[in-house]
């Protein structure tokens, strides 16, 4: 049995290794959808939503249970911690905020096992307006690796999890913004 857990954990490594070669780019993934809701309404909606609200468990990761800003969160420069389901925690900075357009943060000082894989992660949203109220919102994840070898681990085995999450979270802020629930949503 013990030779069956070198192999696996040797073949693991492997494949990380060869996935961190093969290319020298962050792991992301990216997220789109078209919302049948007015351009402003969508950003002033979703810059600010209530994390537990949108990220429920997905495969490996834990659900977001609380945050503890203390005003909204709407300003570049803004920090807060994020507390999940599994007693972990990560801080969470707002970097930038261009109304109607985008906006992009920053999340590290990961108390999880993501601690051993990953520096940070990137996220950023772009809104364009299709007119006729609706928009198109891009929303990407770039998870910047400890290194070459976390690299191909993230991509391996944590990758399509974010992207479920990610997918998970835009289909509910989707459905709050169309069926007008989004206003009992929000903080």
């Amino acid at each position: 049995m013990t030779t069956f857990w070198i192999t696996l954990a040797l073949t693991a490594f492997s494949c990380g290794l060869a996935f961190a070669q093969s290319n020298g780019e962050f792991p992301q993934t990216k997220v789109t959808a078209t919302i049948n809701a007015p351009l402003d309404s969508a950003f002033n909606y979703i810059v600010p939503v209530d994390l537990a609200h949108i990220f429920k468990r997905y495969g490996r990761l834990p659900a977001i249970v609380r945050t503890d800003e203390k005003e909204k969160w709407i300003r570049a420069g803004m920090s807060r911690t994020v507390f999940f389901e599994d007693g972990s925690t990560s801080k969470e900075s707002l970097l930038t905020v261009v109304p109607h357009t985008s906006f992009s943060y920053r999340i590290e000082s990961f108390t999880s096992q993501l601690r051993f894989l990953a520096e940070r992660i990137e996220g950023d949203w772009v809104f364009t307006d299709l007119g006729d109220g609706q928009v198109k919102v891009e929303w990407t994840y770039r998870v910047v690796p400890k290194n070459s070898i976390t690299r191909g681990i993230i991509k391996l085995l944590l990758l399509e999890d974010i992207n479920g999450l990610l997918r998970n979270a835009l289909a509910t802020l989707k459905d709050d913004l169309e069926s007008g629930r989004y206003k009992n949503a929000s903080r």
